[in-house]
């Protein structure tokens, strides 16, 4: 999959990363269509926290239901 990653103070890259995959029994796996960065991730950006390189940044995404895990009742697979 490709992810927005933080590279250092103030830089990001696009980069292919490992494929998620369902680890609990209530996550969810999405596709992706559209996203959006918040004021939260600037703090990310900026590395006024403590993230280390590749960290994936974006956390407002919209998508389609690839997969979900065994817990999940009221979400289905499109």
């Amino acid at each position: 999959m490709q992810a927005v990653t933080v590279q250092g103070k103030n830089k990001v890259k696009v980069k292919k990363m490992k494929t998620p995959e369902i680890q609990n029994g209530t996550d969810m796996i999405i596709r992706v269509t559209s996203t959006a960065i918040c004021g939260s991730d600037l703090h990310l950006y900026r590395k006024s926290m403590p993230i280390s390189d590749d960290y994936i940044i974006g956390h407002e995404p919209m998508g389609i239901v690839e997969e979900v895990g065994p817990g999940v009742k009221n979400i289905k697979k499109r």
